[in-house]
């Protein structure tokens, strides 16, 4: 059984990007473009990983990250932080919220590959 990734972004561009790396192999993913449609389908879902933006409308991923790690059903669940916000202290809260890994935008595929297999071992990429 693939893996499910939930990608958690409202960037079109971004989006495609990180869905050509992920179709590559073969990842099931869902795709919501806001906060609160992120922790709803992290309810529902329980996904294998997510990879969330910080800066998205309604609910923001920090708000996620909170939501998300702080209940014992979800916490378990590896986040990696896709972002824009390069500052230290934006990557300090998100790290003290409970993100397991911190890219910025622009990525290279090989960055997210990599994180990837660290966080889904068990995967062939």
């Amino acid at each position: 059984m693939s893996k499910k990734i939930l990608i958690a972004e409202d960037e079109k561009n971004v989006i495609l990007g990180v869905r050509t790396c992920l179709d590559a192999v073969g990842y099931q993913m869902e795709i919501v473009e806001d906060g609160e449609q992120a922790i709803n389908s992290v309810r529902r879902e329980h996904p294998d990983l997510i990879l969330l933006d910080l800066l998205m409308p309604i609910a923001d991923g920090f708000e996620v990250l909170k939501e998300v790690k702080g209940n014992a059903e979800t916490r378990h669940i590896p986040i990696i932080v896709l972002t824009a916000k390069a500052e230290e202290e934006d990557r300090q809260r998100a790290v003290d919220l409970g993100a397991n890994d911190y890219m910025t935008k622009p990525f290279k595929p090989q960055e997210l590959w990599d994180l990837l297999k660290k966080y889904l071992p068990e995967s062939d990429l």
